[in-house]
């Protein structure tokens, strides 16, 4: 198959599956909305509305649906964010738009790598607004800046020597 195959059938592909947009995809302006088949969540709204482009917001949610994610999805994004280690790099709102994509089939577009990686560990397809998409799956650890003691669970101060840890790449594997 040729690269222009390759792109046809991805433009087809986007065409039937919903594109649930976060909060950086909406501000980079580069999804159409006038496409339809493009949803958000009502806290990615909330986000916007509280930055200074607020009159943005009432342009854009009339041109895609506002859906709130149950919460049997937003149980497993959860999960997926603990497992990887990104847990404590998603907002609440992130955690929202990955739910909702895993509830509708929809293909994420964000730009946060968090997110991505998250979305991979579920299964969930996704692409970049701006910025390239994520090759690999990470697993997070946190390392003690002090005593190189690590722990696969996050911990802002060493319970051995108090001092702060940095997250840092455990594992990872090149994504297909």
């Amino acid at each position: 198959m040729g690269i222009e195959d390759e792109k046809t059938v991805m433009n087809d592909t986007i065409r039937q599956k919903k594109l649930i947009l976060d909060t950086s995809a909406i501000l980079s302006r580069r999804v159409s909305l006038m496409q339809g088949n493009v949803a958000t969540t009502p806290s990615v709204l909330d986000e916007i509305r509280l930055g200074k482009i607020a009159r943005y917001t009432g342009f854009s949610s009339d041109m895609m649906d506002i859906l709130a994610p149950g919460k049997e999805s937003l149980c497993a994004a959860r999960k997926a964010a603990e497992e990887t280690g990104d847990l404590h790099e998603l907002s609440s709102t992130d955690l929202d738009v990955i739910a909702l994509c895993l509830e509708l089939n929809g293909i994420l577009v964000t730009d946060d790598y968090a997110m991505q990686n998250v979305a991979s560990r579920l299964g969930i397809e996704f692409m970049g607004a701006d910025l390239k998409p994520i090759d690999r799956d990470i697993r997070w650890q946190y390392r003690c800046t002090g005593c190189g003691k690590t722990f696969q669970q996050h911990v802002e101060i060493c319970p051995v020597c108090g001092h702060q840890t940095k997250r840092a790449v455990r594992s990872y594997k090149k994504r297909q």
